[in-house]
């Protein structure tokens, strides 16, 4: 990874709130993701989930929620142990593992029904921008089904967020490439799975989260409630891109652990 940000210090500043994952149920991005385990699968109930570069494991947290054995990666043992406590908190086990999102552990390989991330793929370029990907696969059983969610390329408040903040030299993040959704269907045939039709976030939760709330930040105010309503082609202007990627079965049907 190119222009690394110190994340572990990105996690120590930001407020460790339960009410995050509560947040982000009411997401499209979350909706989307159990609509299409609901239609695979029949729900999250005895599946086995891992979150890739989990972070605090927020999808994850809300997946062990709905029935699944979730599993969190991440290389930072901070933001795992603050996912355990916020497991802790939501009333539900996962299990934690330091480890390489480019380079998962023997034990996950082909091990893992759904597979996800969010936040990771866009802090990798070059060849490291196909293996990013190409890992959600190898994690999978035959059958399963990976989610990819990245920062849309098209997103003009957040692109307009990120460039103020570079500009002025405030920019935490490292390297941060957002996606287009033709981009990331690309590498995820590449790395041999089946794209379906991706999925957008709100825009208008962009215009308010990269928008207005970071005018009212900056003069001192408290931040607006971001909506999570949805305007399905103002939406392709979204900050959250989803993408839902199948892995071809071997043989067989697909089949629960």
């Amino acid at each position: 990874m190119r222009g690394e940000a110190d994340w572990d210090e990105q996690w120590r500043v930001e407020p460790l709130d339960a009410a995050a994952v509560a947040a982000e149920a009411r997401t499209p991005r979350w909706r989307a993701q159990a609509a299409h385990v609901e239609r695979r699968f029949g729900g999250f109930a005895g599946l086995q989930v891992v979150e890739i570069g989990s972070g605090r494991g927020l999808n994850g947290l809300l997946c062990a929620r709905s029935g699944a054995d979730v599993t969190l990666l991440d290389r930072s043992s901070l933001v795992l142990g603050q996912a355990e406590e916020l497991a802790r908190a939501c009333g539900v086990e996962v299990r934690t593992i330091v480890g390489d999102a480019l380079a998962p552990p023997e034990e996950l390989l082909g091990a893992f029904d759904v597979s996800m991330s969010f936040g990771l793929c866009e802090h990798f370029v070059g060849e490291q921008r196909s293996s990013i990907v190409d890992a959600h696969l190898r994690v999978l059983r035959p059958g399963g089904l990976a989610f990819l969610g990245v920062p849309n390329r098209n997103a003009p408040f957040y692109r307009l967020w990120a460039a103020v903040l570079k500009a002025r030299g405030t920019w935490p993040l490292g390297v941060e490439e957002p996606f287009g959704a033709h981009e990331l269907a690309d590498l995820a045939c590449r790395a041999g799975g089946t794209p379906l039709a991706p999925s957008y976030g709100s825009f208008a939760a962009s215009a308010v989260g990269h928008g207005v709330n970071q005018i009212l930040y900056k003069v001192g105010r408290r931040g607006l409630r971001v909506p999570q309503v949805q305007v399905p082609l103002l939406d392709r202007l979204a900050y959250e891109l989803l993408l839902p990627v199948l892995k071809p079965e071997s043989a067989g049907a697909v089949t629960r652990p």
